[in-house]
């Protein structure tokens, strides 16, 4: 979304197997990601974002704040976000829920949070020298760089508390995350429900209810979570199982009832999706194809990430 002031963007993109880099300079622009737009890019990767200069606005939506330069920022990108920039130039790493959770497992509490500089100057120093160094970096030296960046980010959050981390909060944040680890551990069972949940995680159901209201319910989340696992399995090029057995085996007691949820949620029904998801990631090349454009070329990229 372009703002009242004038536009600039200047974007050099970098692909490291499990890593991107961005060097960017942007002005005017604000970029919103609602969970409707969060559930449409499918996206499950994680950002740092490295502030060299000028002024930056981000974090979760509605608590935005200022970014002071040689701050960084943590996204989780299946989480709503915004940013707003005016002058800003800014280093951007993508890295895999993979890579970065087998060094920090606790890192999705961090969405949004703001790391100073006191705290993470080795990592922006690594990002900035990487960003800098990206168009000679090997396979090989970016593999070591990536985990080096993992590392540490963890160093860098052991520093630092989770916004708005009280003993209320945090309390009513591990009950939520029993729950959903039991859910996501059946989400192929049909007969998944409230109260399988309730007796699963420990909870009555009435707690239950207050944890899931903000986010539309516990029914609401177990339908989301099963989308999101079946769009994820929709866009591996590995999986092979026709829609019919991937419905079931995500827990939908009908095609047709997962197809309309699904079209609901993406735009598209299944079959669509799929083959839509597919094609700009088939011939994995670094240059868009004529008559692709940039963005969704890096929209490839980071789906590659997963």
């Amino acid at each position: 979304m372009v703002t009242d002031t004038p536009f600039h963007a200047r974007v050099e993109a970098h692909r490291f197997g499990r890593m991107n880099v961005f060097e960017r300079s942007l002005s005017g622009v604000e970029h919103r990601r609602d969970r409707a737009r969060v559930r449409r890019d499918g996206f499950d990767h994680f950002t740092l974002q490295y502030l060299r200069s000028g002024t930056f606005y981000g974090g979760a939506l509605d608590a935005e704040r200022r970014l002071a330069p040689g701050e960084i920022i943590l996204f989780d990108l299946t989480r709503p976000q915004r940013t707003r920039l005016e002058s800003a130039r800014y280093v951007t790493v993508s890295l895999s829920r993979e890579l970065v959770e087998a060094a920090a497992p606790e890192v999705s509490r961090f969405h949004g949070q703001v790391l100073p500089e006191a705290v993470s100057g080795l990592l922006g120093d690594l990002m900035g020298s990487l960003a800098r160094r990206a168009a000679a970096t090997t396979p090989d030296t970016a593999a070591s760089t990536a985990l080096a960046l993992t590392e540490l980010l963890a160093g860098a959050l052991g520093q630092v508390r989770p916004d708005g981390e009280v003993s209320g909060t945090l309390i009513s944040d591990l009950r939520r995350r029993r729950a959903e680890a039991f859910i996501d551990a059946r989400l192929n069972d049909p007969s998944l429900d409230v109260s399988m949940v309730a007796r699963g995680s420990g909870l009555s159901r009435s707690a239950l209810y207050r944890l899931f209201e903000p986010t539309g319910g516990v029914a609401q989340h177990i339908l989301t979570r099963r989308l999101e696992r079946l769009s994820a399995a929709l866009r591996s090029p590995r999986e092979t199982r026709s829609i019919t057995t991937l419905t079931l085996d995500h827990g939908f007691v009908s095609e047709s009832h997962c197809s309309r949820a699904f079209r609901s949620t993406f735009g598209l029904p299944p079959g669509r999706y799929r083959a839509e998801m597919r094609l700009p990631r088939a011939g994995a090349l670094d240059e868009p194809h004529p008559g692709e454009s940039a963005a969704s070329l890096l929209s490839a990229w980071s789906r590659s990430l997963a």
